[in-house]
């Protein structure tokens, strides 16, 4: 999103749209953004200095760390806050600031709900559906080898 600084009047400017998911230049396996990325901004001129305050939101298809199923999540940036200092561009492109922000608002252990169960470690169904009926160790493995030593 680019802001022609030139227009601002004194007492700011307000901002309103959306911009295509394909800023976040983050498509991959994990996190993929289909949805446009909408902004309410503020704009106004401090000295030799940009302020933009506002809120971003959009949504992410993200795959859950413990069962691996794909879901949405609604990723917003409540106060999202930018300061950039002027240096006779007619333009300022807000952009690599908004991409970053959201990409600090997706969780960093993504599940699809705080009580999935995951997947069985012996059959790999997805215990959220119902238990399999599979044997699971609850021995720590780390310590297999020296339970097995005999000490007479």
């Amino acid at each position: 999103m680019k802001i022609n600084v030139k227009r601002i009047p004194a007492d700011g400017e307000d901002f309103e749209g959306s911009e295509p998911p394909a800023i976040m230049e983050l498509n991959g396996e994990d996190v993929v953004f289909e949805r446009p990325i909408e902004y309410r901004l503020h704009a106004q001129l401090q000295g030799h200095s940009l302020l933009v305050t506002g809120r971003l939101r959009t949504e992410a298809t993200m795959h859950c760390g413990r069962c691996l199923r794909a879901f949405r999540q609604a990723v917003a940036v409540a106060e999202f806050v930018c300061l950039q200092e002027l240096t006779g561009e007619d333009f300022v492109d807000l952009t690599p600031q908004m991409r970053e922000d959201i990409i600090l608002e997706l969780p960093q252990r993504v599940l699809c709900q705080s009580d999935c169960k995951g997947l069985c470690p012996v059959c790999g169904k997805d215990l959220n559906e119902g238990a399999c009926g599979c044997k699971v160790s609850r021995e720590d493995l780390r310590w297999q080898a020296l339970n097995r030593l005999k000490l007479t």
